[in-house]
């Protein structure tokens, strides 16, 4: 089903035929509910919590109901502290802004034959860099007037000045203009087409790059060698900024450029020349992560080291005969946000549509006190 389809059914399944009983429910209420439910089936598919008490990957049904939102991701990781002098070292690994559940993970690792294995920290190379808020900036929302997309969007040396540099970052592909009547239906294809067509000296990033996360926006990567006068320090000159041309001038939108900040990602390199080898992590619960360092047959090993869970990121143990490199996850993601005005549809598998339009209906029924809620349910749960 696609996005129109899953609300005509909704309304199908809430309205008693030609009683007109539900009529009142909006768009949105229905995207709420959708996506309050697919929420729950996620939930139910990932855990135990169901009909036949069997969680993700423990039956092919669930593989299947999962499979589209199952995702990888690697990355390496910055050191954090020394846990304990020439036994325990620590170092950080970013989870991905859209992570939900964690399936499995392990880390490629640097070791030279059992021996002590000297480092060195290093900072990553500096990263020049403009962020581009989807909402505020892309889309227009920012001039108060209607919201609109924009025509183009520049890399300029000096606002006040435009005879100064100025590069293209986006300009629309050739047979694409987005006026304002195409906002807000034409988001994705927008924001795709931003991504795919970037101006000479420009990478251009959804959300993440390197250690950077910004939920909601672009990150454009900037040649510095292309673009030399790119000027991230306001106290040095003017600051370069990126310029967003809306369809009228009022709608211009302004973003300044940055810089990466290096102070927290310095990462470990070893000293002499050593085998990279792959091994998978051993998950730990917080209060028995130090009972375990300290227990010699328990403690961290390159076949598989020690790793828990905080905040937004993966901390790793390590010896003094092992480096981690990069580390590597399947999780499952956080799936875009159903929307019938933005066109946004399920991304689960099609077969499991239904089952979600079901628990939507039985929300909404039990939510206006109907009837006829318990013979919904009662239906529902036959479904596996």
């Amino acid at each position: 089903m696609n996005v129109i389809e899953m609300h005509i059914a909704v309304q199908q399944g809430v309205d008693k035929i030609n009683s007109l009983q539900a009529d009142s429910l909006l768009s949105e209420e229905i995207d709420l509910e959708l996506n309050k439910n697919l929420a729950r089936f996620i939930n139910l598919k990932y855990g135990k919590n169901n009909l036949y008490g069997k969680g993700f990957e423990e039956s092919q049904k669930r593989i299947d109901d999962l499979r589209t939102i199952v995702t990888e991701y690697e990355a390496p990781v910055t050191f954090k502290e020394v846990l304990s002098p020439d036994k325990v070292w620590v170092d950080t690994f970013q989870l991905p802004s859209d992570y939900m559940y964690l399936v499995n993970q392990f880390s490629y690792l640097w070791i030279d034959k059992c021996k002590h294995i000297g480092y060195t920290l290093e900072n990553p190379a500096e990263v020049s860099f403009i962020v581009l808020n989807l909402n505020s900036f892309v889309c227009n929302n920012a001039s108060g007037t209607s919201a609109a997309f924009l025509e183009d969007i520049t890399m300029v040396q000096d606002v006040s000045d435009l005879t100064l540099g100025q590069a293209s970052i986006w300009s629309p592909s050739i047979g694409e203009d987005w006026s304002p009547s195409a906002f807000p239906s034409d988001i994705e294809a927008v924001k795709n087409n931003i991504i795919e067509n970037p101006g000479d000296g420009f990478t251009i990033y959804w959300e993440e790059y390197s250690t950077l996360s910004y939920p909601g926006s672009f990150i454009v990567v900037v040649d510095t060698e292309l673009h030399p006068w790119f000027n991230s320090d306001p106290s040095l000159s003017a600051l370069t900024q990126a310029w967003g041309r809306g369809y009228d001038t009022a709608s211009d939108v302004y973003a300044p450029a940055l810089l990466m900040d290096t102070a927290y990602s310095e990462k470990r390199v070893p000293n002499s020349t050593s085998d990279r080898l792959m091994a998978v992590n051993k998950f730990s619960q917080q209060d028995d992560i130090f009972t375990l360092l300290t227990d010699p047959f328990n403690t961290t090993k390159h076949t598989s080291p020690l790793t828990t869970i905080r905040g937004q990121a993966i901390d790793v143990y390590t010896s003094d005969i092992f480096i981690i490199d990069t580390v590597k996850i399947t999780y499952i993601r956080r799936p875009m946000e159903i929307s019938l005005s933005l066109g946004v549809d399920c991304e689960l598998p099609t077969h499991t549509h239904q089952e979600i339009v079901s628990m939507a209906v039985n929300s909404i029924l039990e939510e206006i006190s109907d009837p006829r809620y318990k013979t919904a349910i009662r239906e529902a749960s036959r479904n596996e």
